[in-house]
């Protein structure tokens, strides 16, 4: 999904932009409040900031967990 793109620096990985409206707008379509999906994925609402805006790394498996949840809000398209 190339609206949740990301940088390899290293042996990490980041956002390659700020996609935190991204989730966001998931957690409306899901009814779930953002500090509950920072802890959902086992952080704070702080920590989830910093790596949605590209700041920090992001750990495989979350980067997993937010793509797929965010996939998971979008309406089907037709093929």
């Amino acid at each position: 999904m190339s609206r949740l793109e990301t940088r390899g620096y290293g042996a990490k990985t980041f956002f390659a932009r700020d996609v935190q409206p991204l989730v966001l707008q998931a957690c409306r379509q899901h009814g779930i409040s953002f500090e509950d999906y920072a802890a959902k994925l086992g952080m704070n609402r702080a920590a989830l900031v910093l790596i949605l805006k590209g700041h920090d790394p992001v750990p495989r498996h979350v980067l997993d967990s937010i793509r797929s949840f965010v996939e998971s809000s979008q309406p089907a398209t037709a093929a």
